[in-house]
């Protein structure tokens, strides 16, 4: 039998469950669509049940093992969504689940005044999209909810707690709460007096790789696995993402999904004068990652396909962008200035006018993807401005770099090579699988890259990068 590893990956839109050799060739794939809810109490809020989710989990294990069964598990590891959360109550029990989307924390953003002091700590800026106002709109408004936690985790962490029962919190996801000092690596009083929060709500943080113990008879049980099992501790999807793709100290690698993380990997706690970036724990000990984000980027993309090429795939899509000339339109759709954390409630594109006779809709596509790819320029500038860097590549990951499209706009855009490597689509998992090699002393085989995208010197390009700055900013004054 081939010996692998079994993965649960909760992204933003979906839950899915993976089994992945020790090789870190992803095997099977199981998902499905996360049900979230709307709450009455707040004006922008979601939340997920996480009974039900913690059931579909294990339906979607079952599936997913129909699909290998001829692979040993050695180990069972879970990645998640950033800035999502799941509360416990005093027995133990899950009690709510918020995701990264919900803000029933935005009312009370304007009490926290200590910017300088929650940026410098945290490295990030005070916003509900942290778990810290996420609990603080639960203390004002739902008071019924608020006496009944005694704990709360991450998501990737709560799914750790429910297969073996120790409640932790790991430092990538930790990062994400608002709560932890990130460059001491540990959790801060001063900040849960800051945003009211109990501080003895706050697991035991420990490191992602890690053996958090053997899952639970009943569920090694159920899924047909061996007693003993063992589950190792894993990370947030971004930081997993990172880790897939096996990067040097030094290195930026862009995650292109939901949204677009641009991270430089470093060894010393990084953030700017500014404000300009975040600072984030990296999964290996004693290392971290500057990040600047495009913010939501391939869902406009798929959205957008629906309406032009509703009856062809993206390659044929692609085929047809990659035959244009000199394209000309441009487009602004909801990607963020993240130096100024300035995401559009309005987009558009950009025609000259009157429209020439030759637009067609892949002109319109060609707006969209450049779109994302002149954002992260944007960011990936400001990372640069921040942490010089001299490297003449860039790693890639993720859904965004299946196509031919984007990563040649990014490697002429940015003058950096492009440089995509194996199993770059499920980029988590395959970082879990590194992180799970780790802790049982299993060598990673170094991944073989894929493709490369040399830069050219394309004037135009740069041209229309000048249009889509100038367009972005006359959106955002109106």
């Amino acid at each position: 039998m081939k010996k692998g590893y079994l993965i649960v990956d909760i992204s933003t839109g979906n839950a899915s469950v993976g089994i992945a050799s020790i090789t870190g060739e992803v095997l099977a794939l199981e998902s499905s669509v996360i049900q979230y809810h709307k709450d009455a109490d707040f004006p922008d809020s979601h939340f997920f049940q996480s009974q039900p989710m913690w059931e579909n989990i294990i339906q979607l294990a079952k599936e997913v093992q129909k699909k290998a069964p001829d692979v040993e598990i050695l180990a069972v590891s879970s990645t998640s969504q950033r800035q999502g959360i799941v509360l416990l109550d005093r027995d133990g029990n899950s009690l709510i689940g918020f995701p990264n989307i919900d803000n029933r924390g935005l009312e009370w953003e304007s009490d926290i005044k200590d910017f300088d002091k929650v940026y410098g700590l945290t490295g990030r800026w005070i916003s509900t999209l942290f778990s810290a106002l996420k609990l603080r709109g639960v203390k004002e408004k739902q008071p019924y909810i608020w006496e009944k936690i005694s704990a709360f985790t991450s998501i990737s962490d709560w799914i750790g707690y429910e297969c073996t029962g120790k409640l932790v919190y790991e430092p990538s996801q930790a990062s994400e709460t608002s709560l932890f000092d990130v460059g001491q690596g540990k959790w801060s009083k001063e900040l849960c007096e800051l945003f009211g929060i109990e501080y003895a709500w706050l697991p035991e943080i420990r490191e992602s790789g890690s053996i958090l113990g053997k899952i639970k008879p009943e569920l090694a049980k159920e899924l047909n696995l061996s007693p003993e099992t063992l589950f190792i501790v894993g990370g947030a999807d971004t930081q997993l993402a990172v880790k897939g793709t096996q990067p040097e100290l030094g290195d930026i690698v862009i995650v292109s999904g939901t949204t677009t993380p641009i991270t430089k990997v470093v060894d010393r706690y990084t953030v700017d004068s500014m404000a300009r970036c975040w600072g984030n724990r990296y999964v290996n000990p004693g290392e971290f990652v500057i990040e600047t984000n495009a913010g939501v980027s391939g869902l406009n993309y798929q959205r957008l396909k629906s309406v032009f090429f509703p009856d062809k795939d993206y390659a044929e899509i692609e085929d047809e962008v990659l035959q244009l000339k000199h394209p000309t339109c441009v487009a602004s759709f909801g990607t963020l200035v993240f130096d100024k954390n300035l995401p559009l409630s309005k987009g558009g594109f950009l025609l000259d006018a009157p429209a020439h006779q030759d637009v067609t809709a892949a002109d319109f596509v060609f707006a969209i993807i450049f779109d994302i790819a002149c954002s992260i320029k944007h960011n990936f500038d400001v990372l640069l401005d921040i942490s010089p860097s001299g490297k003449d590549y860039i790693l890639g990951c993720g859904g965004g770099f299946q196509g031919k499209v984007l990563p040649q706009l990014l490697a002429d855009l940015l003058q950096k090579e492009i440089r995509i490597k194996q199993e770059y689509k499920q980029a988590s998992i395959a970082g879990g699988v590194i992180i799970c090699n780790e802790a049982l002393q299993i060598e990673s085989p170094c991944k073989s890259v894929l493709q490369t995208f040399t830069p050219s010197h394309n004037e135009h390009l740069h041209s229309l990068y000048q249009k889509w700055a100038a367009f972005r900013s006359q959106i955002n004054e109106r």
